[in-house]
C-alpha cells in the first residue's frame, strides 16, 4: 500500500499536468485564431477605405451628370457633361495623390488635374457664351447617348475587383473613366455641329487614348 499510494498520486499528478498543456495549447490556439481574424479584418477594413476613398471621390460628380437634363444641343450638352466628368477624374486623381505611393501613378494623376482643370475652364467659357439652341432630332427625341455611357462606366467601375492598393485601383478606374471619355467624345464628333467643341472632343481622344494605353502598359507589369 505505502507504494500504490505515491504512484497514484503521480499518476494523478501527470493527468493534470496533461491537461494544463492542453489547455495552454487550446488557448495559445484560439489567442493565435482571434489574432490572425482581427488582422485579417482590419486589412479588409483597410482595403475597404481605400476602395470607398476612389469611389466617394466621384460620386458627387457621376450624381451631377445623371441628374443633367439634355437640351437637345449636342454640343452643349457634350460641354455640360464633360465638366462634370472631368471633375470626377480630377477628384479621383487627388485621392491618389494623397494615397498612392507609386510615383509613375502619381505623375499621371498630377498630369489628369493640370490637363483637365484647364479643360473645363475651356468648356465653360463655351456655355457661357452659347446658349443651347433649340434642335428638333430624329423621331423628336433627345440625344441620349452621353447619360447611356455614363451609366455604363458607372457599371464597369462597380464591376471591377478592387485589389486594396490605390495605385492599381487608380489605374483600373481611370482606364475605364478614360474609356467612357472617349465614347462620349466620338458622340461630339458624329452629332456635334460647333467646330470648337468638335476640336476638343478630338484632342480628348487622342490624349486619353495614348494614356489609356500607358494604363494598359502599367497594369500588364503589375499584376
Amino acid at each position: 500500500m505505502k507504494i500504490l499510494i505515491p504512484a497514484a498520486f503521480a499518476g494523478l499528478f501527470a493527468l493534470q499536468a496533461c491537461n494544463n498543456d492542453n489547455t495552454s495549447t487550446s488557448e495559445t490556439k484560439t489567442h493565435t485564431d482571434t489574432s490572425m481574424s482581427n488582422t485579417t479584418s482590419s486589412d479588409h477594413s483597410k482595403m475597404n477605405d481605400m476602395n470607398n476613398d476612389l469611389m466617394n471621390a466621384m460620386k458627387p460628380s457621376m450624381a451631377q451628370a445623371e441628374a443633367m437634363k439634355m437640351t437637345g444641343d449636342f454640343d452643349y450638352d457634350f460641354a455640360s457633361m464633360m465638366i462634370h466628368h472631368h471633375q470626377g477624374a480630377i477628384d479621383m486623381s487627388q485621392v491618389e495623390l494623397s494615397k498612392g505611393s507609386d510615383a509613375q501613378v502619381k505623375g499621371w494623376a498630377q498630369k489628369i488635374i493640370d490637363a483637365q482643370k484647364a479643360e473645363i475652364t475651356q468648356l465653360q467659357q463655351f456655355i457661357s457664351s452659347n446658349k443651347p439652341a433649340e434642335m428638333k432630332n430624329e423621331g423628336g427625341e433627345q440625344h441620349n447617348e452621353m447619360h447611356e455611357i455614363q451609366k455604363k462606366m458607372e457599371k464597369d467601375m462597380n464591376d471591377m475587383t478592387m485589389t486594396g492598393n490605390v495605385d492599381k485601383d487608380f489605374v483600373m478606374m481611370m482606364k475605364a473613366h478614360h474609356q467612357s471619355a472617349v465614347s462620349m467624345a466620338e458622340n461630339e464628333l458624329s452629332h456635334g455641329k460647333k467646330y470648337e467643341m468638335k476640336k476638343m472632343a478630338q484632342k480628348i481622344i487622342e490624349d486619353q487614348n495614348k494614356e489609356i494605353k500607358e494604363f494598359n502598359d502599367w497594369l500588364a507589369n503589375h499584376k
